[in-house]
């Protein structure tokens, strides 16, 4: 099966898209199609969100009007032919292997590589840019156009729902790629090819397929019951407010945080890089911030009257449902069918030495085969096993002395799954002490990722991430006796406290406090008896890892 092709289709719209009808010249501007937001009352935020999503409150939210679409180029182009605006210059835009560290800042809203059509979202705009558009459009349709406040997008957003997704919580993720352009198992799966760049590391992906690699047309997807669209992912979204790290004394009348010579203001929404983001999720832009994720999305201000959703400008309207059309066609019949990643993944030793891996499929009509790796904690390397694997289960005949970690990923010919939930085979053999133990050599650590640090030596920069997890350790003691540790720690710069545990028993370890970093907490001391052990090690928080524990007799 081909895969390049779609993308190659995604540039062919771009001959049809420009390529505007005679009307387009006679229009001065482009009134955007707008839908009708009642008024009403809700709760803002998330008491199960970041710390910047609470407290939550109610918020009453007047009526006005939100653009269905996010700006588009062919609206923007209008604003800069008509003023020979001044457009801020210098947008970090390429792709690569440090995604959009790659290249020069040297884009432009009109020259960059996200200009695939006349009917994507206009990208590399500053806020400063999407302000001057709105009073611009303001001006010479006559109607009050601005940028949203941040409790009139999240109020939008939601359209009525409470969940954590506008599509439902967690549960229902797949449904993602209905309503979005998010990072999926598209993007997952050519990103590396075309960009040499890689979803594999750090990113959450989205189990669906929304057909698009990068940005796309506005409108592809379903709207919320309010009649917008792309509220989730595409680009992100600037809004009105000055960003502070909660809502503590935040307006409750739908209005904007204010705060003279804000530096700092609001994004919503997410983009076609990163996994849906929740209805709540807020991010942090500065005032004088341009790149390539970024743009914007405009309100009508009603003065709180509840007006009918209009049209907007019929050539506009008519040419964006053709692009549209053309494009959902293009996907049906060039796209891959991807498989979801398998579930149930279990290792079981068998008495010869060998590792039975075994595994369910979720699709098992479009499968036609599975790639099995194998991870070395102890290198941080992965091991492609079998290629193209027939069955839902593998033996692996050599496997590593000490602990390893397998996942798979389903196949349905060049198109792949997500990889697998990992299982590890877990390792009975002891960690001799008085000895150093590397935080990646646990004997098992379900949910524990092993990552290298940048930050750590490079002959000792494989780490073991346990967040919130717990990793055990084997140990054998020589002999009996009092025995000193010292751990090297890293924590994300709140105090924040973690549990050494021998045996199930807490040993009491100083909290984590000071500058996020590492930390080498030393002199903590256990009595052991001669023989076997456990230890575990557990933390409270989403950054924290274990780069080696130095275990001496005292």
């Amino acid at each position: 099966m081909r895969l390049h092709p779609v993308f190659i289709s995604a540039f062919s719209v771009l001959s049809v898209a420009t390529m505007f009808p005679v009307q387009s010249g006679q229009t001065k501007y482009i009134e955007p199609p707008m839908a009708s937001i009642p008024k009403g009352t809700f709760v803002m935020g998330s008491e199960q969100g970041r710390e910047d999503e609470k407290p939550t409150r109610k918020v009453s939210v007047p009526a006005f009007q939100m653009a269905k679409y996010e700006v588009t180029v062919a609206e923007y182009r209008k604003f800069i032919e008509a003023t020979g605006y001044e457009y801020t210059q210098g947008c970090a835009h390429r792709i690569g292997r440090r995604w959009f560290g790659s290249g020069e800042r040297d884009g432009t809203w009109g020259d960059n590589i996200y200009v695939l059509s006349e009917f994507h979202p206009v990208v590399c705009v500053s806020r400063k840019d999407a302000v001057n558009y709105a009073k611009w459009l303001s001006k010479v349709s006559g109607k009050h156009y601005r940028l949203p406040t941040e409790a009139e997008w999240e109020y939008a957003a939601r359209a009525g729902t409470t969940s954590k997704y506008y599509f439902g919580d967690e549960g229902k993720s797949q449904n993602a790629c209905r309503y979005s352009n998010v990072a999926d198992l598209h993007a997952y799966s050519l990103t590396e090819k075309l960009y040499n760049a890689s979803y594999s590391d750090g990113y959450t992906v989205n189990d669906c397929n929304d057909n698009e690699v990068l940005i796309s047309t506005v409108g592809l997807y379903e709207p919320n019951h309010f009649g917008v669209y792309d509220m989730i992912g595409n680009v992100v979204e600037r809004v009105a407010d000055c960003y502070k790290g909660s809502y503590q004394g935040a307006p409750t009348d739908g209005s904007a945080v204010k705060e003279k010579g804000c530096e700092v203001y609001v994004g919503r929404g997410g983009s076609w890089h990163w996994a849906a983001h929740t209805s709540s999720q807020r991010m942090s832009i500065n005032e004088d911030f341009i790149a390539a994720l970024e743009g914007f999305r405009l309100v009508r201000d009603t003065n709180g009257k509840d007006i009918p959703a209009s049209e907007g400008t019929p050539w506009f309207v008519k040419k964006l449902s053709a692009v549209q059309k053309k494009v959902k066609t293009k996907h049906v019949r060039e796209n891959p069918k991807y498989p979801t990643k398998p579930k149930n993944l279990k290792v079981v030793s068998q008495d010869n030495g060998n590792n039975k891996v075994t595994w369910q499929s979720a699709d098992k009509g479009k499968v036609t085969g599975y790639q099995v790796y194998r991870q070395d904690p102890l290198k941080n390397v992965s091991t492609l096993l079998a290629k193209n694997h027939k069955t839902a289960h593998f033996i692996d005949k050599n496997p590593l002395q000490h602990n390893a970690r397998y996942h798979v990923i389903a196949l349905n010919g060049d198109a792949k799954s997500l990889p697998s939930a990992s299982a590890d085979s877990g390792s009975k053999t002891a960690h001799v002490i008085p000895s150093r133990i590397q935080g990646e050599a646990f004997n098992f650590a379900p949910g524990v990722d092993v990552i290298n640090s940048g930050f750590e030596p490079e002959s000792d920069k494989v780490i073991s991430s346990i967040g919130k997890s717990k990793a055990s350790y084997i140990l054998a003691a020589k002999e009996a006796g009092k025995y000193k540790m010292d751990i090297r720690l890293f924590h994300s710069g709140a105090d924040q406290r973690y549990w050494i545990k021998v045996n199930g028993n807490v040993i009491t370890t100083p909290a984590l406090s000071g500058e996020r970093g590492w930390k080498t907490i030393q002199g903590v001391e256990v009595n052991l008896s001669k023989g076997r052990h456990t230890l575990t090690v557990q933390g409270e928080a989403p950054l924290f890892a274990v780069n080696w524990f130095d275990i001496q007799k005292m």
